[in-house]
Formats: C-alpha cells, sequence, structure tokens
C-alpha cells in the first residue's frame, strides 16, 4: 500500500505549487507472502510497485477508489499488510528553517506498523534512501 500524487491526475489537475493534501492510497491487493520471499522477493515486490504506478495514469480516481474498496473488502482476518511513504521528489535534505539543513530524516508515524519509507538521498548524488519499521524476529532475519 502506498500513497499517490493525484494533482496531475484528476479530470482537471491541480497546479503543481499546490501544497495541500492531494494523495490517495493505492493497494496492490491478491499477491501472496511467497512472491517476497527468498532471492527475487525484493525485486517482485520493486516490480509489482512499478507496474502499479504505471498503471495509474491510465485509471480515473473513481476506478481506484472501487479498486481500494473491494481490496479492502477483500482483505481476511490477519493478513499482513505492508505500506511504502514518504517520497524521493521531496527535498527534505534542501531544507533550512534557519537553524542548518537536517542531517537525518525519519517518518516516525510508521513505529506501530510495519512500513517500508523513501527519501531523497541526503548527499544529493542521486538515489533513495529506504527506511523500515520491522519487529524484532524480522528484522532477525532480515540483517541474517
Amino acid at each position: 500500500m502506498y500513497a499517490a500524487d493525484f494533482r496531475n491526475r484528476l479530470n482537471r489537475s491541480v497546479p503543481e505549487n499546490y501544497f495541500g493534501n492531494c494523495v490517495f492510497p493505492i493497494g496492490c491487493f491478491g499477491h501472496e507472502a511467497k512472491a517476497f520471499l527468498g532471492e527475487d522477493g525484493f525485486v517482485n515486490a520493486v516490480e509489482i510497485l512499478s507496474d502499479s504506478v504505471k498503471k495509474l495514469g491510465s485509471r480515473g480516481i473513481e476506478t481506484l477508489c472501487d479498486m481500494y474498496i473491494d481490496g479492502m473488502k477483500s482483505l481476511k482476518m490477519g493478513t499482513q499488510v505492508e505500506s511504502v511513504s514518504g517520497s524521493n521528489r521531496i527535498g527534505v535534505y534542501e531544507s533550512d528553517f534557519g537553524w542548518g539543513r537536517p542531517v537525518h530524516n525519519e517518518i516516525v508515524s510508521i513505529d506501530r506498523y510495519t512500513a517500508f519509507t523513501m527519501s531523497r538521498r541526503r548527499d544529493e548524488t542521486g538515489g533513495v534512501e529506504i527506511g523500515m519499521r520491522l519487529t524484532k524476529s524480522d528484522m532477525d532475519i532480515f540483517i541474517s
């Protein structure tokens, strides 16, 4: 699950300098856990997310809303849901409110759920910083 920016995806697009809430949750439902396990698990997850993002432009917000509602209704009790938050387009490390540029950035709202975050790299060489919030047992598996 991730939040998509809909400023330029609405029938009447919102100006790029609009700084408000114009995001919508997008779910990639129906994937079994085995798709994310093993050596190809991370690559599979990236491909699923990439395909989902590419298809956003061809679907209207009403269709995406219906798909999200249907997907959420289809979840069975105990289904593990992962989410991705943040953006590699927002230059958090480039901001300066008078006390200098940030040295470290974390999205603290992921502290209760298993989630991943993305942000533009601090050193401005391109690329993405990825953060994770995992349970201790999942983190032990991840680092092994």
